[in-house]
């Protein structure tokens, strides 16, 4: 039976996909949960005018990335924090705390999950940053982390 997906299935097909299914499956699995139709005449198309919406949105928020991205690529962000002797800081600088100063910077929200940094930052210093927004959207930034001047 040709069914026309409306949901990802993970094995089986993504949306808007038209594919041969066992009839058992279909009418026990695909139908009552939703994730697929019979693949008519209506239901194709219907399908394959959402994949073309969703493929323009893809392209849009790709070119809206592209934007932030050489926007923030090689600005330098600064933190000031107490540090000890060796220039160690008695806390960290987080992806977060990175993140919530890209967001100031850029006017728009970038999330904690997109700095790429392994473990905290925790030594005074330059240190090289990557924020990848998607597989091939990235940016560079450098993180200056200078000793709080004691009072």
């Amino acid at each position: 039976m040709k069914v026309v997906f409306l949901k990802d299935v993970s094995a089986k097909g993504k949306v808007g996909e038209i594919r041969e299914v066992a009839d058992g499956y279909a009418r026990n699995f695909l139908f009552p949960k939703g994730l697929a139709l019979q693949a008519t005449e209506a239901a194709v198309k219907t399908a394959q005018t959402q994949a073309e919406g969703k493929a323009r949105r893809q392209v849009r928020l790709q070119e809206e990335l592209r934007e932030v991205a050489k926007l923030i690529d090689g600005k330098e962000l600064h933190f000031k924090a107490r540090a000890g002797e060796k220039g160690r800081l008695h806390g960290s600088i987080t992806s977060a705390q990175i993140a919530e100063e890209l967001s100031n910077l850029a006017n728009v929200e970038i999330d904690k999950k997109k700095v790429a940094i392994e473990e905290p930052l925790r030594h005074i210093g330059d240190h090289e940053v990557r924020v990848v927004f998607m597989k091939d959207i990235e940016a560079r930034v450098k993180v200056v982390i200078e000793e709080e001047s004691s009072k």
